[in-house]
């Protein structure tokens, strides 16, 4: 969907084992034949990343490599502790994708250099993220549920995607589809960064496609056996012309602005039938109710050792 193409630099800020610079990396190979320049530069200016835990890192390094980069820009570092709000725009990125840490917490004094802050890592890196992009460019990033309803500052950084940037895609993914590693319910968002600010009074999204996927081809359990039923084809066909179906639908700038920007997928034609919700989507949505409390009793208490 992001659809890197060779002459692109491509970043991730948590690039972890580098999958998604490998299959990006594979991906620009399959896209037809690259002229020797074009591979010179997609082995030394193309691929960028920064990940903390240091055996990550060399796993990740070593991945790259397996998969022909020998010269991908790969750094040992905190993303968060390094994140400059000013990045000069030749210094940007027209491709990210990314998986940010979710759960993390981050101390108060290390946020100074993001403009809205907040102690949930997955907030800040959504932030650096939209800074680390280009005009023009795209990203592809997982957030787990919590980051697109959360008020606070998660509404703030939901209020300023919307209108500086186009977000034209919520992919809504099973909880479990992460296990063994996370219950966690998590969505994509798909968005880019429009050639030129938007008009004041108006927003670069107009409208949100979003498409809930409740099967990805594989068992919502620790084993992940692969099932039938799978609907990734079916989202990637609908994708292209943003078309409405059973789990698919559109939802105007206007409507998210009512509602304080909640990005999550409320699917119109499924009722919220707790009945019928599956248990792990239900102790998954008690989860991040019960994280975001203690989010609040942290700067609570933050505040009162002040």
């Amino acid at each position: 969907m992001v659809q890197p193409k060779p002459g692109e630099r491509v970043y991730d800020p948590c690039f972890g084992t580098a999958g998604f610079l490998g299959e990006s990396s594979d991906y620009m190979r399959r896209s037809g034949r690259l002229s020797a320049r074009q591979i010179e530069k997609l082995q030394k200016e193309t691929f960028y990343g920064i990940e903390n835990k240091p055996l990550t890192y060399l796993l990740g390094t070593m991945n790259m490599i397996l998969h022909g980069i020998e010269g991908a820009n790969l750094e040992l570092s905190n993303t968060l502790e390094i994140h400059n709000a000013n990045v000069p725009e030749k210094d940007k990125y027209q491709v990210v994708l990314a998986n940010p840490p979710y759960g993390g917490k981050m101390a108060q004094q290390l946020q100074t250099n993001f403009r809205v802050r907040s102690s949930a890592t997955e907030c800040l890196f959504l932030q650096h993220i939209m800074t680390a992009l280009a005009k023009g460019g795209r990203a592809g990033v997982i957030v787990p549920e919590g980051v697109l309803f959360r008020g606070g500052p998660d509404q703030k950084v939901r209020k300023e995607l919307l209108e500086q940037f186009n977000v034209q895609t919520i992919l809504s993914l099973p909880a479990g589809c992460f296990l063994p590693y996370t219950g966690v319910k998590t969505n994509v968002i798909f968005f880019n960064r429009p050639e030129r600010q938007p008009d004041a009074g108006t927003t670069a999204t107009q409208s949100v496609w979003f498409y809930e996927l409740t099967n990805d081809g594989f068992e919502l359990k620790q084993t992940r056996k692969t099932i039938d039923g799978n609907q990734i084809p079916d989202f990637l066909a609908k994708w292209k012309d943003r078309a409405i179906g059973e789990n698919s639908w559109t939802v105007p700038v206007t409507e998210l602005a009512e509602r304080g920007s909640d990005l999550s997928a409320k699917n119109p034609d499924r009722k919220d039938d707790y009945e019928h919700r599956p248990a792990l989507e239900l102790v998954q949505s008690i989860k991040t109710k019960e994280d975001r409390i203690m989010e609040l009793l942290d700067e609570l208490e933050g505040i009162l050792e002040k």
